[in-house]
């Protein structure tokens, strides 16, 4: 073999080393954003549940539909540990008064008919609305930092 023939060989193997490191760090990059992605998917959908949560329990508590959509709104802002004090947050209750209305119907009806696809849809409405009029996720508004105590040792 000559030393031109080794050369070239050796600068294909280097073109494929190079090529191999830049398919790993694609890769890398793909799967660390996937990961972002199904975490954020997971969190917002925790996040929802426990809203749709409190917000059912509590319009299903209310003796009438006022009483019952004053309530809902009640555990809205207590959810997101908000109040209505603001232009902007009042909107947003106001925007979300039809998934409070879904749920009141889905509420009086008997056993096996309610329907809660209202609700559903009356959420996701409302997801889309803030997502377009916030710039912005609005279950984004439910993250809680975590604070990390220093571990205390007592003797």
């Amino acid at each position: 073999m000559t030393e031109q023939t080794l050369t070239a060989f050796l600068d294909r193997l280097e073109q494929d080393a190079h090529a191999a490191s830049r398919a790993e760090e694609s890769f890398r990059r793909e799967v660390a954003e996937r990961m972002r992605a199904l975490e954020q998917e997971r969190a917002f959908g925790f996040r929802r549940y426990n809203l749709m949560r409190s917000v059912g329990v509590a319009v299903a508590a209310g003796e009438n539909e006022d009483d019952a959509l004053a309530k809902g709104r009640a555990a809205f802002l207590d959810e997101l540990q908000m109040s209505a004090d603001s232009e902007a947050n009042e909107e947003t209750l106001r925007r979300f008064e039809p998934v409070l209305r879904a749920c009141w119907s889905a509420c009086q009806a008997e056993g096996e008919a309610a329907d809660t696809t209202a609700i559903a849809s009356a959420l996701a409405a409302f997801e889309t609305w803030f997502g377009s009029a916030r710039s912005g996720p609005f279950l984004a508004l439910m993250e809680r930092e975590v604070v990390e105590l220093p571990l205390v040792e007592v003797c």
